[in-house]
């Protein structure tokens, strides 16, 4: 059966089956998801002093990032100057690229690339099936690597909406300046100099993530997105304006679901800037749920290193009498470890550890 499903996609099982899963979509019942979560409290930086070049808010925020990151909360970001009606627009072309009328399923599995990499597929593809045994998420997704742009396959990239490309690189442009801010405010909080990580191949690559989240009829069975941390330094995620599902790992409370703010972009750390900053901060643990009667989009964007880059503790933030408590990889081992241990269900961080 979970050969069967391999080759359609999420959506379509979802039209046929009138949002029933199959069996291969049931989480364990330790897995499943509590739908009524409480509210997380995600704190909000305001990124506007870079504008204003305002020293005195500058310390402020960084500090109220420091205090997110040192906890693995994920955090929102206002004042990142990017137009609303071009957040809208972004928004747009994700549900129409999924649902338009004049795209049948056929025309979107012309996106699907014909090379495909068993644990990183760009194109229109649904969850890798690497065993029978493994449970499934509820979604479909379009994967693209946006940046650099020598890396673009055009071939996959859609045609429909015709706005499509255009609003995509117009996002990027605005993505690949935040990018640079929030690395910098990162490099500050941590008492390096604040071009470090820009200037040490951080920013090397940037996938997007177009995720679709079908109506489901079993919320309470079902996850969209299984429990993980990303394998990125962080992920940019514009949510859904009008349906929630994000939920993150609280230490102390557990699940918790986030809340959505239609303009704002949330910033989820990764496992790249755990082990670089020897586990001073912390990436974030996060699902998502499904919804009984709406579908749910989002776009993630994952900021990553150069392939040939080391993902290794930064010398300088080697406290004192304190030894380094994760190996040093290259991103691109790194990567091919997470996307075989991320469709096992297991956090690849956890091998990284010394």
């Amino acid at each position: 059966m979970t050969e069967e499903i391999e080759k359609t996609r999420v959506q379509e099982i979802a039209e046929r089956t009138n949002g029933s899963p199959p069996k291969c979509f049931i989480q364990r019942e330790s897995n499943r998801p509590v739908l009524d979560a409480s509210l997380a409290a995600i704190p909000i930086i305001d990124l506007s002093y870079e504008e204003s070049k305002d020293l005195e808010q500058r310390e402020i925020e960084d500090s109220k990032l420091r205090s997110a990151s040192s906890s693995g909360e994920l955090f929102y970001v206002l004042g990142h100057g990017i137009p609303t009606s071009l957040i809208d627009e972004v928004r747009n072309i994700t549900r129409s690229f999924f649902n338009q009328p004049k795209q049948p399923l056929k025309e979107k599995l012309s996106y699907t690339s014909d090379m495909p990499n068993p644990y990183f597929s760009e194109g229109y593809e649904t969850d890798v099936v690497v065993s029978n045994e493994q449970i499934l998420d509820w979604n479909d997704k379009l994967l693209l690597n946006v940046y650099p742009e020598e890396e673009r396959n055009m071939d996959l990239w859609p045609q429909k909406p015709e706005s499509f490309r255009e609003v995509v690189n117009e996002f990027n442009e605005k993505i690949l300046i935040l990018v640079d801010v929030i690395f910098k405010a990162l490099a500050r909080s941590l008492g390096l100099d604040e071009v470090y990580f820009i200037n040490n191949g951080s920013k090397g690559r940037i996938p997007w993530r177009f995720n679709y989240y079908p109506p489901c009829s079993k919320p309470d069975l079902v996850l969209g997105m299984k429990p993980h941390s990303d394998g990125s330094s962080f992920t940019i995620i514009l949510q859904d304006d009008q349906v929630s599902g994000l939920q993150v790992f609280n230490n102390q409370l557990g699940w918790l679901n986030v809340p959505v703010l239609p303009y704002a972009l949330l910033v989820v750390l990764g496992d790249e800037i755990e082990i670089k900053t020897n586990g001073q901060y912390k990436s974030v643990m996060h699902k998502v749920v499904t919804n009984s009667e709406k579908e749910r989009i989002s776009l993630s964007m994952f900021i990553l290193s150069e392939l040939k880059n080391e993902i290794g503790p930064i010398d300088e933030l080697i406290e004192d009498g304190k030894p380094k408590l994760y190996k040093s990889t290259t991103a691109k081992d790194y990567g091919a470890d997470f996307f075989v241990k991320f469709s096992q269900g297991i956090r690849p961080l956890d091998s990284m550890r010394i």
